[in-house]
């Protein structure tokens, strides 16, 4: 029913927000056109009238959703955005904090502070700083200023933020790949399982769903292979059925409830963490806003002095 129409194109939103729409859209108007214009050369012009209306007052209305949902999806994007860029903001002003005398003393903060902050350097801020990237490379590239260091600063601040970034999740890749090779290495099915339990166990909260993630990617690198198909699947040796049975036994041992459960403490942080860089981020729009309409803007509230220590987080 047309009441429905809205209720159950919202399970196909992957569509609506696609590319192909419009040229869907396109398709299925010239084929009730042609449809008509045969329609005319016999003379029936009037056997689809109805149901063309009907089909055109549809696709107007599935335009119409798709746009409410664009824009849903830009404000969701600008919001997660402001998010992406506190982080970023937040790294720097570590970065630029005079108290650290040496490039040894700002290197060791900013491990620091990266590490401290690696709960927020989820899948979403990796590929926002790919994003990041590509846009202000391919802005420079366009105007012709990729290597003028006038207007490429904002570039090497991100690709050194992302290298940073990349080098802390690869400490925790390893750890994991370390976990995974002490489970693997013990000889029965039994054992295996067992030392993965006692693994997980005593898992830091942050780790529990980035351990499961590296398992589960290193298992979807076999391939078909995971269904039983070794055509042309990558068999690592002997270790295809161990790893086989390593996704298994994270799957039994870690169900979702349990995975919540041993991360409730890592997701509440880190929702707490973003909150404060929200928060932080209205309070200077709140104040750049004052400024403006009184034409007056206090240095010591807005602008950090030399010698300020940056706001670090607990």
């Amino acid at each position: 029913p047309e009441e429905r129409l809205e209720e159950i194109v919202m399970n196909y939103k992957d569509v609506l927000l696609s590319d192909n729409l419009v040229d869907l859209i396109k398709e299925r108007l010239q084929a009730m056109t042609q449809r008509d214009l045969a329609d005319r050369r016999e003379g029936k012009e009037d056997l689809r009238k109805e149901i063309h209306a009907r089909e055109r007052a549809i696709l107007i209305n599935l335009a119409q959703i798709a746009q409410a949902l664009v824009k849903e999806a830009q404000a969701l994007g600008a919001e997660l955005e402001v998010s992406m860029l506190e982080i970023i903001r937040n790294i720097c002003e570590v970065a630029m904090d005079p108290s650290h005398t040496t490039e040894e003393d700002t290197a060791v903060a900013l491990t620091d502070a990266v590490r401290d902050m690696r709960p927020m350097l989820d899948d979403a801020f990796v590929a926002y700083l790919k994003y990041a990237i590509a846009e202000e490379e391919g802005k420079l590239a366009r105007s012709g200023v990729v290597d003028d260091p006038e207007y490429n600063r904002w570039l090497f601040v991100l690709k050194i933020v992302q290298e940073g970034v990349y080098a802390e999740l690869s400490h925790g890749v390893k750890r994991y790949i370390d976990h995974i090779l002490y489970v693997l290495r013990m000889k029965s099915k039994t054992e295996r399982k067992e030392l993965l339990k006692q693994l997980i166990d005593v898992m830091p909260t942050m780790d529990v769903r980035p351990f499961v993630k590296v398992v589960n990617n290193i298992v979807s690198s076999l391939g078909t292979t995971v269904k039983g198909d070794f055509t042309d699947g990558v068999i690592l040796g002997e270790m295809t059925n161990q790893l086989l049975q390593l996704q298994r036994d994270v799957g039994e041992l870690l169900p979702p409830e349990r995975i919540n459960e041993l991360s409730k403490d890592a997701d509440a942080w880190a929702a707490t963490q973003r909150e404060r860089l929200l928060e932080r981020r209205n309070l200077t729009r709140q104040r750049i806003e004052a400024a403006r309409q009184t034409g007056d803007i206090d240095p010591d509230k807005v602008i950090k002095k030399p010698g300020v220590e940056a706001e670090r987080f607990d």
